[in-house]
């Protein structure tokens, strides 16, 4: 199977993260060295390459980072939105509104939807080589799963944003420093991915303070699409790790109204619920 990430900007001109990931089962094997896209178009591009070549070639499956469906809601919150948020706030990982990105956002879908029409969003498609599937997923969720952040004590999801610091240093030194460590920890130690030569350059590059911004965002964006290609490769091939969280309550169709796939809760509280 291929797993394809991508680490969508919310602003047109600004750089995207992809990463395509390989295997049938853990570890699986960066393809190529994971990369940014200047832009929304780049980033279709790359998309489609892969996707069109669906036939002969792996099943495939995308995660993105950006709400991708049910963008026509009239209170610029989905009902998914509220739904995780409800989850994870508690890991400090609520789900942000989308007003403000909402023609981005539709423009982009559009787009997508006519290059590669055979993709199929519904969150119950399993990909085939003539069929791939595509999720919207939640890298701030995932945190949850990776760093074990549902087993007492409960605690927070690590910051590593820039505008959550004050200065360049102290976003290197207490933010994104320390979450490439911990990511690099948690995928060799688990052995998500195989620890060849594209994976040992990926790791070898640590954000220093004296990098330039965005050198350090580039970098963070490459981070952010690893964890959404792992979101959907947990999703196919560990049973139970990932699930699709819509409305509460809501029926089967609810997905067509916005999803997100994120990790299923391991909480004594959330026994029966998630």
């Amino acid at each position: 199977m291929r797993f394809l990430g991508v680490d969508l900007a919310w602003k047109e001109g600004n750089p995207s993260g992809v990463v395509a990931l390989e295997g049938t089962r853990f570890p699986l094997r960066l393809v190529e060295a994971p990369g940014t896209l200047p832009t929304h178009a780049a980033v279709l591009d790359w998309l489609a390459g892969w996707l069109d070549r669906t036939g002969a070639e792996p099943a495939t499956i995308v995660g993105i980072d950006a709400p991708l469906l049910g963008l026509d809601c009239v209170r610029g919150r989905r009902d998914c939105d509220d739904e995780v948020s409800r989850r994870f706030g508690r890991f400090a990982a609520p789900v942000s509104s989308l007003t403000a990105f909402r023609g981005m956002l539709q423009r982009f879908v559009a787009e997508l939807e006519a290059r590669c029409p055979r993709a199929d969003f519904c969150p119950e498609t399993r990909p085939t080589p003539g069929r791939p599937a595509i999720r919207e997923v939640y890298p701030n969720a995932l945190q949850v799963r990776l760093f074990d952040l549902d087993r007492p004590p409960v605690r927070k999801k690590h910051l590593y944003k820039r505008q959550k610091f004050g200065s360049k240093r102290e976003w290197v030194v207490r933010g994104l420093g320390p979450f490439v460590e911990k990511c690099t920890v948690v995928v060799e130690s688990r052995r998500y991915i195989a620890r060849d030569r594209i994976w040992r350059a990926l790791v070898r590059e640590r954000p220093r303070a004296v990098d330039s911004g965005p050198a350090l965002k580039a970098l963070e964006d490459r981070w952010d699409a690893l964890l959404c290609a792992l979101a959907v490769a947990l999703e196919q091939l560990q049973d139970g790790v990932m699930r699709a969280y819509t409305a509460r309550g809501h029926g089967p169709g609810a997905w067509r109204d916005g999803y997100i796939l994120a990790p299923t809760l391991r909480l004594f509280s959330d026994r029966g619920r998630s």
